[in-house]
């Protein structure tokens, strides 16, 4: 008579080189770990699966990076203000707050407060710029402003003599660059689909937590992915990557991420 005898493994795969995680991304967002005894899954072996059944992710993404969308270039009455904003993930009063001390920091008129302020219209989600002096002049046709998270187009904003002067930007605010997270791995080919097509996705993981927290990820009902490219594989390292809703790599800010994950499968039992 013969049955099924069920399998589990389980482990915690961490992106912090201190636990030995080795080939780790610049951006913190990939790193593969060694085994120590390599992955082997029987060839009897049927009904293989994967699920994430937790993982550790900070949410502090940055939406203002270095060197990509970090510059502010303003002047008043010809005289140039330029900043750089620190990287970092940025709301708008977050935002409104590094602009203005950046501008203090570098001699900029504070009489009547900073040069700009930046405002919420809540009713259209859209970022109103203000002009709080004559003559500023703000440039978002240079390379490497945060226009885009403002929702503004390419263009130059020139209030002339009129103060204070109002711009509403051109489209929605965009400060959430992040809508959720997705965790790949090598351990299965195809993985959970998104819109039909396949990136070896383990889990997707929810943004339910406030700038600069922890997300703790614990699904009641994770996912069990088939993975039956596993059947008779022996594998010494296994590779983890994060990516944000458009599988695109994600900047973890230097912080670490770990995922847990566990493997199923049946092995076939003979009785005599």
């Amino acid at each position: 008579m013969s049955g099924l005898v069920p399998n589990e493994l389980s482990f915690i795969a961490s992106s912090d080189p201190v636990l030995g995680a080795i080939n780790r991304s610049s951006d913190g967002s990939r790193f593969t770990i060694p085994l120590p005894e390599p992955l082997q899954i029987p060839k009897s072996a049927v009904n293989i699966s994967v699920e994430v059944q937790s993982s550790t992710i900070w949410w502090s993404i940055p939406n203002i990076i270095t060197g990509t969308n970090d510059r502010l270039y303003i002047s008043q009455a010809g005289v140039p203000y330029n900043i750089t904003i620190p990287q970092g993930l940025y709301d708008l009063s977050g935002l409104n707050n590094a602009i203005s001390v950046g501008l203090e920091n570098i001699g900029a008129p504070q009489v009547n407060g900073s040069l700009i302020s930046l405002l919420p219209d809540q009713a259209t989600q859209k970022v109103i710029l203000r002009m709080n002096y004559a003559n500023v002049i703000v440039d978002f046709t240079q390379q490497s402003t945060f226009r885009q998270i403002l929702g503004f187009n390419s263009q130059v904003l020139n209030n002339g003599i009129v103060v204070p002067f109002n711009y509403t930007a051109d489209d929605t605010a965009a400060f959430n660059t992040v809508n959720y997270f997705l965790i790949h791995s090598d351990l299965c080919y195809t993985g959970i689909r998104v819109n039909g097509i396949g990136n070896q996705t383990i889990a997707q993981v929810l943004i339910d937590k406030a700038p600069g927290s922890q997300i703790v990820y614990s699904p009641y009902n994770p996912a069990r992915i088939p993975a039956p490219e596993l059947n008779g594989a022996q594998r010494n390292q296994l590779s983890f990557w994060l990516t944000n809703d458009r599988n695109q790599a994600v900047n973890t800010n230097g912080d670490e991420w770990s995922v847990r994950v566990v493997i199923r499968y049946f092995t076939p039992l003979v009785l005599q």
